[in-house]
């Protein structure tokens, strides 16, 4: 997938795979991430380096020149049935905080449908109960606790309060067992 763009008045949409990003554009997500994630930008940088890989797609929301929105759909392997296939795992949906409840969110997931859409493949992302209702309104759908399992990770944001919510979109058949979900 090349850059793709799609412009308004407003701000630019593009999306890139890891091998085609510019140092520079690794720093500005990694300085926006580092605003709602505080770990300091060499951790942020250590973290992208090790996590993103070549064919992952950075999805970025550009407004006057400046990244205020962001997400990688980290091309990954899961199983169901003891088949293998490849889905997406929506990562990191983050948007700078002055930009939040204007639209830009929408506008972020939305497109990130969109190139799920074109690739023909299903994502899957962790969040939070108190996001679910976000999600919703964009075809995402809940997946049941017991029909899927994350083996190698457990998000930052999950501690003994936080259940693990899994989504999934372009899911289109019903599981049946379980699929079982690999991040890294």
């Amino acid at each position: 997938m090349k850059k793709i763009s799609q412009q308004s008045q407003k701000f630019t949409l593009i999306s890139l795979k890891t091998k085609n990003l510019k140092k520079k554009q690794i720093l500005s997500i990694c300085k926006l991430k580092n605003s709602f994630w505080p770990w300091t930008i060499r951790k942020q940088l250590e973290w992208y380096k090790k996590t993103a890989k070549k064919m992952d797609i950075n999805n970025m929301l550009v407004i006057n020149n400046r990244l205020v929105g962001y997400t990688l759909l980290r091309k990954r392997n899961a199983y169901e049935n003891n088949k293998s296939f490849i889905y997406y795992y929506l990562d990191s949906f983050i948007l700078h905080k002055k930009f939040r409840n204007k639209g830009y969110g929408k506008t972020l997931i939305l497109f990130n449908n969109k190139i799920l859409n074109k690739l023909k493949k299903h994502s899957f992302l962790t969040c939070t109960k108190k996001t679910i209702p976000f999600y919703l309104q964009y075809k995402w759908k809940i997946l049941p606790k017991s029909k899927f399992k994350i083996m190698d990770h457990k998000p930052a944001w999950f501690n003994s309060k936080n259940s693990i919510n899994g989504m999934t979109y372009n899911l289109d058949r019903k599981v049946k067992k379980g699929i079982f979900y690999y991040f890294n």
